[in-house]
């Protein structure tokens, strides 16, 4: 079971390429399918969705592509997991009593909150930008960065 699935890893290495190079203006949706390793049309639907959210702009046209509308530095690992694959939830008695009918007396409705509320943690305590700048690190040293 992936909790992170492929298409949000896919849009989160297309935002790592475009921090680690602000100086270029606008990305198009085939340099970021590269980047990730997938095929534009699949990066034009996960860009899409980022769009949505709030987190990229589009201008279309010669010059257009896809450039950041919030700046790295204020967007977080959790924000492009729920822009890409919606809202992360571990078990849906995390959703709220009533959902499940056990969920009153669950014995694991404590563990899948606290659960919840740890990797909600995690993954917003991450930006883009941080991460963007420890890959910016390894390519100046040499060094190889995992997934």
């Amino acid at each position: 079971m992936e909790l992170i699935k492929r298409n949000t890893g896919y849009g989160l290495r297309a935002l790592l390429h475009m921090a680690a190079h602000r100086d270029v203006e606008a990305f198009t949706a085939e340099e970021l399918a590269e980047t990730a390793d997938t095929t534009t049309d699949f990066m034009h639907k996960i860009m899409r969705s980022l769009k949505d959210a709030g987190v990229v702009t589009a201008r279309r046209g010669p010059s257009g592509g896809f450039a950041f509308e919030r700046p790295p530095e204020e967007i977080t690992v959790l924000d492009v997991v729920d822009a890409v694959q919606g809202p992360f939830q571990v078990n849906r008695c995390v959703i709220g009593l009533g959902v499940c009918p056990r969920s009153g007396h669950c014995p694991l409705r404590p563990t899948w909150l606290r659960v919840q509320e740890e990797l909600e943690a995690g993954l917003g305590a991450r930006t883009i930008a941080q991460i963007a700048a420890n890959l910016c690190d390894d390519e100046d040293t040499g060094a190889r960065s995992g997934d």
